[in-house]
């Protein structure tokens, strides 16, 4: 079997386990718009005396906030748990033939169509909520994906190095917690400081896109350079595991 017939049929298999399964389209379909409502709800409810140091509206923060949240923690859990569900299988696939890279490659695009669906229902949720300020639909959609491929593959990872469901899926959450707590722009922190939070620049181009209608370069290129990183190590970190090299 040829390498593109093998990465397809991974694809493909891959891709229908997930769908297969009515808790994983529930979760995608409820998850992102209850995190965007419940965020929004939040923050609407603080008084306005100077708490946080957002300009703008607190609702609006809040959404956009719960909507960054949501794609990068949704799909940074679903990574986690393909990667362990698939942990042993893929092991046996590679003594059959299989490199770890065409595997590496077909996990991934499961989770980015998975990422790209997420990031869809939080945008339509968002130009919902934010009609009155909603600027340019398709930035807002392209920041929530890249806010979950970032995140996807931190899951990867950590489904790699702890393959524990309930420990790396609370990894996960508190990770991306802290991260959009920096990301959020609702407290005075240094930017040497939120630059390394990996959420912080798909959240500064999504609520650019909202709020401007235009796209905050300045944060395209880091947000890349996380995505390299993160994809860099998810690979080799699996591929060294599946062929062996933690046994």
């Amino acid at each position: 079997m040829s390498t593109n017939r093998r990465v397809l049929a991974g694809i493909h298999a891959s891709t229908l386990s997930f769908f297969r399964e009515p808790l994983n389209i529930a979760l995608l379909l409820i998850l992102p718009a209850l995190s965007i409502q419940i965020y929004g709800v939040s923050l609407s409810q603080f008084p306005d005396i100077g708490m946080f140091a957002a300009s703008g509206s607190l609702t609006t923060t809040g959404r956009i906030t719960g909507a960054v949240f949501a794609t990068g923690a949704l799909a940074g859990v679903l990574g986690l748990f393909q990667m362990i569900s698939a942990r042993n299988a893929d092991h046996r696939l590679v003594i059959s033939g299989f490199r770890p890279s065409e595997l590496v490659v077909s996990r991934f695009t499961t989770l980015l169509v998975v990422s790209l669906a997420i990031s869809a229902i939080s945008t339509a949720t968002l130009a919902w909520l934010l009609s009155d300020t909603f600027g340019a639909p398709l930035l807002v959609f392209s920041g929530l994906a890249l806010a979950g491929v970032i995140y996807g593959l931190l899951g990867m990872l950590v489904g790699t190095i702890l393959p524990r469901e309930l420990e790396g899926s609370l990894l996960l959450v508190i990770l991306a917690d802290m991260d959009n707590v920096f990301a959020s722009g609702l407290f005075n922190i240094d930017e040497s400081i939120t630059r390394f939070a990996p959420l912080s620049h798909p959240h500064e181009i999504v609520s650019h896109a909202i709020i401007d209608g235009a796209l905050a370069t300045a944060h395209v290129l880091p947000t890349i350079a996380f995505i390299v990183v993160f994809g860099l190590l998810s690979v080799g970190t699996y591929s060294y595991t599946v062929s062996g090299g933690d046994a």
